[in-house]
């Protein structure tokens, strides 16, 4: 069936379909008393009507169609994904869907007749302002992108589009209104992932430089510590010469201190790595460092479901202390701490700028309420050297340690602060299953016999650990490196009770000269001796059935209770 413009069905097809339905109609006035011209009029009186009547019922179904379109575009426009606004010349807002009014976080009625830059964060006012002067010549499209300050709820980060045109009511300025708050939070954490991964990219170019001078520093002290306690074997308690021996030991072990935090700092530390109740270390440590700043509140909320982590007892200490101390500097005149630590679960895209595996690990924040720090100081903070304190009061090894001693035990660290609010450090500490282990009393230095390979590229260091083992009782082979220490085992084969093997020589590192060895003696007890381990060396040594680890450099109770531990063992 055809229409015309108006809706309505063509005259010739309203006649004919008239007709049909007259079909049986006679004369409804008595036809064989009406003339035929008078029959004739009535029948088409009765046409007229039904036209009529039919064009009625057409414009009806015409205007419920009609207002079928209108709800259908009214909801399309209410809610639509967004707000869509139409503003005056001034600014003010003359309609809103109810996206638009939602999104602005206030009821429609109360938008209609304010200007919109009255809506925005007063930071943003002036963003606005110039955007929408541009926004006004027709023909124009605008966009930028503003913060709502939403009465009672978060703010939102919102795009908005502008174009200007007239109509029947005059101007008007259109605008849409677009929500791109997770796409903001997207892009920022994609740029703190990035500035992450750059980081941790400089952090371990500056480590392996530190590792390296760390590692020649610790070689030159051991040789020094391994003379003194040599010496001090030759004294008693009450000799002249007894008090300068322990006060050289006693620098020589502040220096090997700073050699440790550089190490640390490096992931070139070997540890005695163990499952630990992180909750009683952080409630010691705290409560032994509370009684030096009474001025400071401190705050544990600690959850007593906890996993065990697995770190090196005293390189958490070390850990912790650092952190404690860094955060007292920050607030000289007194102020709150906070240590907090729950369970948590990292998945690969959280831990790959930082290099560490996915999985469980143990999250302890260290927050205070101190100066806080810049964008500029937050960047170098873990680099070692770096210090805002003036010179003199200190090493700038802090927290450069704190970093390495994370990383190199599949950890995490990262810090958030900002200039008068305060600092907060968050770690990642990875947990085991495995149960706790209460910790060991190093033995005083005792006297034993056998003999003892000491193999070590460093003549100084071989010659005063040889020297050391000898007063201790025993019989001493030195070797200069790993194939000279292969041949020595052949001639005394039986005879050598335990090798003292170096992990880095030049001509057969520590781990090919252990193969060698034990290819000949499967035997053989083998202590792992050296200034760091790299890449895990050390502890796959130890896996692969070295009997212990001695880290230089160290005294002589030291060297003699690990090489009892290892000859007394099976």
């Amino acid at each position: 069936m055809t229409r015309d413009k108006g809706g309505t069905e063509s005259s010739g097809e309203l006649r004919r379909q008239a007709e049909k339905r007259l079909g049986h109609i006679g004369s409804v006035a008595g036809e064989e008393n009406l003339s035929q011209e008078t029959r004739k009029l009535v029948q088409e009186l009765q046409v007229h009507q039904i036209e009529l009547e039919m064009q009625n019922e057409e414009l009806q179904r015409a205007r419920e169609e009609a207002e079928e379109e209108r709800a259908c575009y009214a909801d399309l426009y209410e809610f639509a994904p967004v707000g869509y606004l139409t503003l005056g010349r001034d600014g003010v807002i003359r309609r809103v869907n109810l996206t638009g009014a939602r999104l602005i976080g206030q009821e429609r009625a109360r938008l209609v007749g304010r200007r919109l830059a009255a809506l925005l964060a007063p930071d943003h006012t002036a963003t606005f302002n110039s955007f929408f002067a541009k926004a006004l010549d027709i023909g124009t499209k605008e966009v930028c992108e503003v913060v709502l300050g939403r009465e009672g709820a978060a703010p939102l980060t919102v795009e908005l589009v502008a174009t200007s045109s007239t109509s029947s009511e005059g101007f008007e300025c259109r605008v849409t209104m677009t929500d791109i708050t997770p796409r903001k939070r997207a892009e920022q954490e994609r740029t703190d992932l990035l500035s992450q991964l750059v980081q941790a990219q400089k952090m371990e170019a500056v480590g392996a430089l530190a590792g390296g001078i760390a590692h020649d520093f610790n070689n030159i002290l051991a040789a020094i510590l391994a003379w003194l306690s040599s010496l001090d074997l030759e004294f008693t308690d009450t000799s002249a010469g007894y008090a300068d021996i322990q006060e050289m030991k006693g620098l020589v072990k502040r220096g090997a201190d700073l050699t440790h935090q550089l190490l640390g700092f490096a992931c070139r530390g070997k540890y005695d790595v163990r499952p630990l109740d992180l909750a009683r270390v952080v409630t010691r440590t705290s409560a032994m460092f509370a009684r030096t700043r009474q001025d400071i509140t401190f705050e544990l909320h600690l959850r007593p479901d906890l996993h065990a982590v697995l770190m090196d007892q005293t390189q958490l200490d070390q850990v912790l202390l650092n952190l404690l101390i860094n955060a007292a500097q920050a607030m000289p005149d007194g102020g709150q701490l906070i240590l907090s630590a729950e369970n948590a679960s990292l998945a690969p895209q959280e831990v790959a700028p930082h290099g560490a595996v996915p999985g469980r690990f143990v999250k302890l924040v260290v927050t205070d309420t101190g100066i806080g720090m810049d964008a500029a100081t937050q960047a170098r903070i873990f680099e070692p050297f770096f210090t805002t304190k003036p010179r003199g009061e200190g090493t700038g090894l802090g927290l450069a340690s704190v970093y390495g001693i994370l990383k190199a035990h599949a950890g995490i660290i990262t810090v958030k602060s900002e200039v008068g609010n305060g600092t907060s450090f968050t770690l990642y500490l990875p947990t085991t299953d495995q149960p706790l282990i209460a910790g060991d009393n190093t033995p005083a230095p005792q006297h034993g016999t056998g003999t003892i390979l000491v193999v070590d590229d460093d003549e100084h260091v071989a010659k005063l650990v040889a020297r050391l083992l000898r007063k201790l009782g025993y019989d001493v082979l030195t070797a200069s490196g790993g194939r000279q220490a292969v041949e020595i085992l052949r001639q005394h084969g039986k005879a050598i009770s335990l090798v003292i093997l170096d992990m880095i020589m030049p001509d057969m590192g520590g781990s090919q000269t252990f193969d060698a060895l034990v290819k000949i003696a499967p035997r053989l007890k083998v202590l792992l001796s050296t200034g760091f381990s790299v890449n895990g060396h050390i502890q796959e040594l130890l896996d692969r059935g070295c009997k212990g680890f001695l880290q230089k450099p160290f005294d002589v109770a030291t060297l003699s209770a690990k090489v009892q531990e290892i000859l007394q063992g099976d």
